[in-house]
């Protein structure tokens, strides 16, 4: 075979006669793209991607269908080129729609492949539903009960008839591998000589531990409590998250090799220096945000006042508590709902929520409202405490009616005063439960850095402090919030760790491309004819006279038969080709991030034939399909490679 010179970027290269551009630039290690082509079929150029410049012609041309001639000059990575592709892209994706990641994995914060565990446990598949979820969430039985499930305010069911219930499904995968002979517990890389420190032990912490010991790293982890778990352990009630359920998703950390070192204080027990000569690699932070804000009124520092978080915490670790017949708590966030429900179960027989804005601005789990609510605790909306006074063993506290102003900083409306609406409610005991902070004790005594808010001051996207081997994330950072966002900020914080123990550039996470049909209900009527209307399948609970006799858990898991039914409802949105389409990869590397909006309604088509779903809306014209179909083949060999070649999963196999 002759050989043909040619320059390749600058570059004296060689190759063989007869092969295109592309083969030859591929050979020499240029990454050129292409979305039309396939090594397989022959070519056409049509996307027009993978264009290249003949620099002494001074023209340009589609690589894949260009053969390479003697002395030619090539060009495959020029600004002007990228602009041109830039542009190509952008055209060819004006017409593109669908979802990449279905609404509830891009409203989930932990990024869970909720569609991917769904259909395993459709399937029957409970081990490796287990699986796909501890890639991104390692505490699926604590989440299963206490997130405030984002995913299923977003899932498009609601187009249907009712969301899935997409956290019961989590809490049944998990029960079902706590249920197992051989837990889920994944292999682990091997060792790496690192140490790596986390003090607290809360979800960010306890994520963060689990993806590091993955890494194969050493992890211990610190905290001032008797037993880890942080506020999960201490500040949630059990007939919401019992004790077991939390023992149970430690135990493959434990199984992992993670080691607990409980009732350490940092700053006082352990110190940045202690840490280092002891051997530590790197340190995360994870303690949390637990200093209980004041009310700011007169008279809460008198008795019968206590903190929500205290009062919580003592209740959990079983010190005798008696707030009285009648408790007032003061909030709107789940320790208020969590402390008011509590108080129930301690006797008390009068339990009253003050809140100052509207019950739907409330913070707190809309769960968790409804069975407060269910269990005849009072609420006081748009009311606001002005003062405590002590008139014997009671408490007198004034209180004035509020209404909706203009939205404040939070986007909420601000609480405005209303004239001559003061009146008083008497309690045993008042409850405050208004925000958390972090408490600066322990970061001083380890200098770090407070940013304005109270917070710790680490880098957005790396988690990293001023101190390089040092990272952040949690409540810390963030002030007070979910857990599910305190396991995001683990197991990305997990992922900087790593990378700073391997001696790589700590770098914030490149955005991902996500194409989307929309909102979760504005999509053509066409989408949900695959749909057959049916009820979403809930968990059984306590009577509301049984739960306040005690602590036990007032949510019941699914059976069996109701999770696979349940999971059979998913409409499965997201795209079989999410993790391997080129349309997504090349959006991602040119920085194409204008949304998406989906065709006319009667452009829309889902249609399934010979074991092939095709979704018009996300074909491109390739003309990969038709190329393949030209082929000889049984019609089963056909219909797989179609499914495999489509470069945008326009074509799936069923």
């Amino acid at each position: 075979m002759k050989t043909v010179f040619f320059t390749l970027n600058g570059q004296p290269a060689e190759a063989e006669e007869g092969i295109s551009i592309l083969q030859a630039a591929r050979q020499h290690g240029a990454r050129i793209p292409t979305l039309c082509h396939n090594d397989a079929l022959h070519t056409t150029g049509s996307c027009w991607m993978c264009i290249v410049e003949i620099r002494d012609k001074n023209r340009f041309v589609p690589s894949c269908s260009t053969l390479l001639t003697e002395g030619m000059s090539i060009e495959t990575d020029t600004p002007e080129l990228f602009g041109i592709r830039k542009k190509n892209l952008e055209r060819l994706l004006e017409d593109h729609c669908g979802d990449c990641n279905a609404p509830c994995e891009l409203s989930c914060p932990a990024e869970c492949d909720i569609p991917g565990f769904i259909a395993a446990i459709a399937s029957d598949n409970d081990i490796e539903a287990v699986r796909i979820i501890k890639e991104d969430i390692p505490l699926p039985g604590i989440l299963g009960r206490v997130c405030h499930a984002p995913c299923e305010e977003a899932c498009r069911r609601h187009g249907v008839d009712d969301p899935l219930s997409i956290c019961s499904l989590k809490r049944f995968a998990a029960e079902r591998d706590n249920a197992s002979v051989t837990r889920h517990i994944p292999q682990r890389q091997p060792e790496t000589g690192k140490k790596v420190a986390i003090t607290g032990t809360g979800p960010a912490g306890l994520t963060a531990g689990y993806y590091l010991l993955l890494n194969g790293h050493d992890v211990t982890f610190f905290d001032a409590h008797d037993a880890p778990g942080g506020m999960m352990r201490y500040g949630i009630p059990r007939f919401r998250l019992p004790e077991e359920a939390i023992e149970a998703d430690l135990e493959p950390i434990r199984a992992m090799g993670g080691k607990f070192e409980c009732g350490t204080v940092v700053g006082r027990d352990i110190t940045l220096d202690s840490m280092k000569n002891d051997g530590f690699d790197a340190l995360f932070l994870a303690i949390g945000a637990q200093l209980p804000s004041p009310l700011s009124i007169d008279g809460e520092e008198r008795d019968g006042v206590i903190t929500g978080i205290g009062f919580l915490e003592n209740v959990a670790c079983g010190r005798p508590v008696n707030p009285g017949k009648r408790v007032l708590v003061i909030g709107g966030g789940n320790t208020a709902i969590d402390a008011a429900r509590t108080a129930l179960r301690l006797g008390a027989y009068s339990v009253r929520i003050l809140y100052r804005r509207s019950i739907e601005e409330m913070p707190a789990n809309r769960s968790e409202i409804k069975e407060a609510q269910e269990e005849g605790i009072i609420f006081d909306i748009l009311t606001a405490p002005v003062s405590i006074e002590k008139t014997g063993n009671a408490l007198r506290v004034s209180v004035r009616k509020m209404a909706l102003g203009s939205p404040d900083q939070s986007g909420r409306k601000r609480p405005v005063p209303v004239a001559g609406s003061d009146y008083v409610i008497d309690a045993d005991t008042v409850i405050s439960a208004v925000g958390q902070k972090v408490d600066p004790t322990a970061l001083d005594a380890l200098g770090i850095t407070m940013a304005e808010g109270g917070t710790v001051q680490a880098e957005e996207g790396t988690f990293q402090t001023a101190i390089p081997w040092v990272f952040a994330g949690g409540d810390c950072i963030s002030g007070p919030d979910t857990a599910v966002n305190a396991v995001r900020h683990g197991r990305l914080a997990a992922r900087k760790i790593n990378e700073f123990l391997r001696g790589l550039p700590v770098m914030a996470e490149q955005t991902v491309f996500n194409s989307s049909y929309g909102p979760r209900d504005q999509v053509p009527a066409a989408f949900y004819d695959r749909s057959v209307p049916s009820p979403r399948i809930r968990p059984e609970e306590l009577a509301p006279d049984l739960r306040t006799s005690g602590f036990s858990e007032v949510v019941s898991n699914l059976s069996a038969e109701q999770a696979r039914r349940e999971a059979e409802r998913c409409l499965s949105c997201s795209c079989v080709s999410k993790d391997d389409c080129r349309l997504r990869e090349l959006a991602a590397d040119f920085d194409v991030k204008e949304e998406q909006t989906i065709g006319e309604e009667e452009d829309f088509l889902i249609d399934r034939k010979a074991g092939i779903r095709f979704e018009r809306t996300k074909c491109i014209d390739c003309g990969i399909c038709v190329r393949t179909l030209e082929e000889e083949g049984e019609e089963e060999t056909l219909m797989r490679l179609l499914a495999e070649r489509c470069p945008t999963g326009a074509l799936s196999k069923r």
